[in-house]
């Protein structure tokens, strides 16, 4: 199977030209390509938080390295960490329409004191993930975001859409995860 090559909505290419990805050349694989235990954390239709959270054992906490809002859009660069032991579990830089949630979720999301996915899921809002394509990315375009991984390692991401119920737009996401040895 061919691998997606998806193109991304300007203001998620803006926020990615002004991140640690900027310039960085993401290899698109196709699903079936992508390793475990990548393949089992990244492919599926649930929220990436919770899988995260089972995978390492502990909650998981945000950390927003850059973030900047664009008419209904609220952009951002985040890190999340495992809550305990403070590990890196996730890189990512997401695009979320605003006007898709709730009005009261909004400054919470603003805020950004708790994960999109933890969010999401305390507030009962029915949703899904609909992966757009899977990619490798050698670990030192990353260095300090994943300062346990060995230069030229291979990391795995993928490119995700979180979608409401109604079929509306909740977020466009580029996430990375670090070596299953940095655990």
């Amino acid at each position: 199977m061919e691998a997606t090559h998806p193109t991304f909505p300007p203001e998620l290419a803006f926020i990615i030209g002004e991140s640690h990805l900027a310039k960085v050349a993401l290899s698109w694989l196709p699903a079936e390509d992508v390793p475990e235990p990548y393949q089992g954390l990244l492919n599926h239709d649930h929220d990436m938080t919770s899988e995260l959270a089972a995978f390492h054992g502990e909650p998981i906490s945000l950390e927003v390295l850059k973030s900047e809002q664009n008419d209904h859009c609220h952009l951002r660069e985040v890190v999340l960490h495992g809550a305990e032991t403070d590990k890196p579990v996730e890189y990512g830089v997401i695009e979320i329409l605003l006007d898709a949630f709730p009005a009261e979720l909004r400054p919470d999301i603003l805020a950004g004191h708790i994960p999109l996915g933890s969010l999401i899921i305390n507030s009962k809002l029915l949703f899904h993930s609909e992966p757009q394509g899977f990619f490798s990315v050698p670990s030192d375009h990353i260095p300090d975001i994943f300062p346990k991984s060995t230069p030229s390692e291979i990391l795995y991401g993928r490119y995700n859409h979180l979608i409401r119920d109604d079929g509306s737009c909740l977020a466009r996401i580029i996430e990375i995860l670090p070596s299953t040895r940095a655990r």
